[in-house]
């Protein structure tokens, strides 16, 4: 019940903190940000017993530990806190517990582990046991839905539910540049408990005419040619079991709700607007044929979005707000909306966590292969 009422105060300071610091602060110019000193205190290549193959998610755990999903070897291993190796957890195979050749890696707020088949419609739960380890609890299939459609769990509405987005990939020839994608709640048996209870906009892909250019046949006969730069894109991210954000960049503001899906506060982001110049295109456009970047720049907007995504800790909040030559442009903001300072992320950073003033990555060089890092901020107490 103290734990209750604590939460409830401390959103209502938020909320109050909030209104009245949108409505003095000034526009934020994420040029004349100061840097932010950022170390790497872990990087797992080199010293690990043998190469990754190709990392794709990677779940920390409450004591620091983690686990990682790696496709090129079809294992998921895990780790300790200061990075040393403790095994595969998982690998290869068509028995109970074992990986398919593609899956996808995530946990819920409760501890469950859940592994799910790319190419089929199971699902395997794991469970930690008394000693804090995970083991192999039961599989089981969902709901297969269209061939378009993808879930993705984001975290626990309860013990036995869970928040996820259904997304149904817009393939055709000219499709618009956004589509709706739903955030609805599934039970433990893979069904929808609550439907469309958010929606999020998200961007499209834009697909080859196949009558003008040879191409392959991958979606519904098309070929999709690339994402236009600078989308925008709607987020949902988990805060802590009460409290999720909803961040729409096209509106500049960041929505925080309580479990009950009513909102807390807002984070309006005023934000000095970019355009974007003929360098940025240059950049994003690396390595690509003039035609595919004719085709892409026409669905470009004028102006870069306020942030290309976002993550949230207890105290800061992380923007991702641009790429550039120096690398990825992250901003750090407290929880009512007021800058810190900014910092650059490697180009090949895959940023999966914020936590405790650290960012966890999965470090994806072409040239040095894949790893694991751990940046630590130098930020206020």
């Amino acid at each position: 019940m103290k734990i209750h009422l604590y939460i409830i105060s401390i959103s209502i300071v938020f909320s109050i903190c909030c209104s009245h610091a949108t409505s003095q602060q000034t526009t934020i110019d994420y040029d004349k940000l100061k840097e932010i000193e950022s170390n790497v205190v872990l990087d797992i290549s080199e010293n690990h017993s043998e190469p990754f193959g190709l990392l794709k998610d990677l779940i920390v755990m409450p004591d620091g530990s983690f686990l990682v999903s790696d496709i090129g070897k079809t294992t998921i291993e895990k780790f300790s806190s200061e990075g040393e190796y403790e095994g595969v957890l998982a690998k290869a195979g068509r028995g109970p517990g074992e990986l398919p050749y593609m899956f996808t890696l995530e946990v819920d707020g409760y501890d469950t582990l859940i592994v799910q088949h790319n190419s089929s419609t199971q699902i395997d739960l794991w469970g930690l046991d008394r000693q804090g380890n995970y083991r192999y609890e039961r599989s089981m299939i969902r709901n297969p839905g269209s061939f378009n459609e993808t879930l993705s769990f984001k975290g626990s509405y309860s013990k036995n539910k869970r928040y996820t987005v259904q997304d149904f990939t817009k393939v055709e020839l000219n499709p618009p540049d956004y589509r709706a994608a739903k955030v609805i709640i599934m039970d433990g048996f893979q069904h929808i408990v609550l439907d469309s209870l958010h929606t999020l906009k998200k961007p499209n892909y834009i697909y080859a005419d196949p009558k003008k250019h040879a191409t392959n046949i991958t979606f519904g006969g098309l070929t999709p040619v690339g994402m236009p730069p600078y989308r925008y894109e709607d987020r949902f991210i988990m805060i802590d079991k009460d409290q999720y954000m909803i961040a729409r960049p096209d509106s500049s503001v960041l929505n925080i709700y309580s479990n009950d899906h009513k909102i807390i506060y807002k984070i309006y982001l005023d934000v000095e607007p970019r355009a974007i110049k003929e360098s940025d295109l240059d950049h994003y456009f690396t390595g690509m044929d003039k035609k595919t970047r004719e085709k892409l720049k026409n669905h470009a907007p004028p102006i870069k979005p306020p942030f290309l995504n976002i993550w949230a800790s207890q105290s800061d909040l992380l923007l991702h707000t641009d790429n550039t030559i120096k690398g990825k442009e992250m901003v750090v903001l407290t929880l009512d909306g007021k800058p810190e300072g900014k910092l650059y992320l490697s180009e090949y950073d895959e940023i999966k966590y914020f936590r405790d003033k650290r960012i966890f990555t999965l470090n994806k060089d072409p040239m040095k292969g894949h790893s694991i890092r751990i940046y630590q901020l130098d930020l206020p107490e």
